[in-house]
């Protein structure tokens, strides 16, 4: 498993003090809130509300605790929070998670770039896609009310955002700069409503072996409300080959390597049809066109099976055929 973000509350006690030593001062504000960064560490942060007996964390646990999300287990987990709460002096496994998140890193065989774009949403799930231009290929994000799903190059951001001397240390933990890494990330908004009918949960539980495979088996859920994207198939048939059909299907196979669907594929010819003025094209002559451009895409068809399907790798990675088996 690996926990990278969260955001934790713990309601305090009467006997409940907050030393204040090992904390930086960052700002404070009219509602009450002051904010920390502990040991000046900006991965993570301590709110504390004094008047209303509150406390908040913050942060990324592995990159406070060994300055580096590839790998994070439970051991690790277990020592990050303890050593915060023995700085703080104040016991935190019981504090309610508001936010985690939860994902996997998987070696795969060639650049994630493929994969990452060749992945969609399911029509069903109500997931928004967030292709930032800037990092179009090496990230996409999908997102709703209660999760936000994050597909990665892992390996890059190593190779890119870490120092000589700890991409020593990452190596010795089993990362090779030669290979590709891919991390498949839910980051959970409502995890109460997620995984205890909208109880909250607290840190303790986080670390609980049996929830984490409650954990393992919602991102690989996570996961099924992608689509890995189909190759288009070839017709082998005559009639399916006119110069309309080729230049259809060289066209949809252009659009779907880089990411897009068959849908997206007639809504941009539709787009360019409607652009063009009545004046040149008729209502009449658009719609005509439209019906054309809708038979030459009924007559493409994709693989049922996707080589970016990633479904049993993830299976394997979080252990789920061992829990199928117990």
């Amino acid at each position: 498993m690996m926990i990278d973000f969260i955001s934790a509350t713990k309601h305090l006690r009467g006997e409940d003090s907050i030393f204040l030593g090992h904390l930086q001062l960052e700002a404070s504000y009219s509602t009450g809130w002051n904010k920390y960064f502990l040991n000046g560490c900006k991965y993570f942060e301590i709110w504390n509300n004094e008047a209303r007996g509150l406390l908040q964390i913050k942060g990324s646990l592995p990159y406070f605790w060994q300055g580096h999300n590839f790998n994070f287990d439970n051991r690790k987990l277990v020592e990050a929070i303890s050593y915060i709460g023995k700085l703080i002096q104040v016991d935190l496994f019981d504090s309610i998670v508001d936010i985690f998140e939860y994902g996997k890193i998987i070696q795969i065989g060639q650049k994630p770039e493929s994969y990452i774009l060749n992945h969609r949403e399911r029509t069903d799930q109500r997931l928004l896609m967030n292709d930032n231009a800037r990092r179009r290929g090496n990230l996409r994000i999908w997102e709703n009310a209660e999760v936000r799903l994050k597909m990665y190059d892992a390996g890059r951001n190593i190779l890119h955002k870490q120092g000589v001397k700890m991409k020593d240390i990452i190596q010795e933990s089993g990362w090779n700069p030669e290979g590709y890494y891919l991390k498949f990330e839910a980051h959970y908004k409502k995890p109460h409503q997620t995984f205890n009918r909208g109880v909250g949960f607290t840190i303790a539980d986080l670390v609980n072996p049996d929830w984490q495979r409650r954990f393992n088996v919602d991102l690989y859920t996570q996961y099924k409300k992608l689509i890995p994207l189909g190759m288009i198939e070839q017709p082998n048939n005559k009639k399916d080959l006119s110069t309309q059909d080729l230049l259809m299907i060289a066209l949809a196979e252009g659009a779907t390597q880089g990411g897009s669907t068959l849908t997206e594929v007639k809504k941009m010819l539709y787009d360019r049809i409607n652009a063009i003025p009545d004046e040149i094209l008729s209502p009449i002559d658009k719609k005509a066109r439209k019906r054309q451009i809708l038979a030459l895409i009924r007559k493409i068809h994709t693989s049922p099976q996707s080589k970016w399907d990633l479904s049993d790798k993830l299976k394997e990675a979080l252990s789920l055929r061992e829990q199928e088996n117990t």
